[in-house]
């Protein structure tokens, strides 16, 4: 269990004081950075990071500059505290052909699988590339204890979700409790 897949929200939780899982994301990141956990994400993650990133700029006073060059900054110091956090990042190179009636086209393969995953379970686009990725990790890794998330609906899509991806998916307050500390 010292190793786990992280959802972004694990990642932005921590950063957001209002977040319920806030205090548990903290913890998870500090043991993170101090090496005593080891965690893998979706290359995916780095995109939300931007993305939610250039959505709360406004609302950081700590970071100089002004319109953009101000946004710019608080982006890249915002993903470069995700890169502290010393996470190994799941890219899943290659294509998969698809051929379904007329549709016949070169897939990238965390695409794919996301798709073969809507079959099984009704998630929002970008929380299938995650179980994907997740499935994939746990694939390439059988240390991989836990898909850890903040994300409430696959909080209530548990054990669906985790027959998908074989590992317990878990918030951050049952991961830090999983772990004794």
């Amino acid at each position: 269990m010292q190793q786990f897949y992280m959802d972004t929200n694990v990642f932005i939780s921590s950063l957001k004081s209002d977040d319920p899982y806030h205090i548990e994301s903290k913890v998870i990141a500090r043991r993170l950075e101090d090496g005593e956990i080891q965690a893998e994400t979706s290359v995916l993650t780095l995109v939300e990071t931007a993305s939610v990133a250039s959505r709360l700029h406004q609302t950081a006073k700590h970071v100089k500059g002004e319109g953009k060059d101000r946004r710019r900054i608080f982006i890249i110091k915002t993903i470069l505290k995700l890169v502290d956090l010393k996470i190994r990042f799941i890219n899943i190179a290659g294509d998969t052909p698809i051929a379904v009636k007329k549709i016949q086209a070169n897939l990238p393969i965390i695409f794919n699988d996301a798709i073969i995953m809507s079959l099984h379970t009704p998630l929002r686009t970008f929380d299938l590339m995650h179980l994907a990725a997740a499935r994939h990790g746990k694939q390439m890794n059988s240390e991989l204890g836990a898909l850890v998330t903040g994300d409430g609906e696959f909080l209530s899509r548990k054990q669906e979700l985790t027959n998908i991806i074989k590992m317990p998916v878990m918030s951050p307050q049952e991961y830090i409790e999983a772990l004794g500390k």
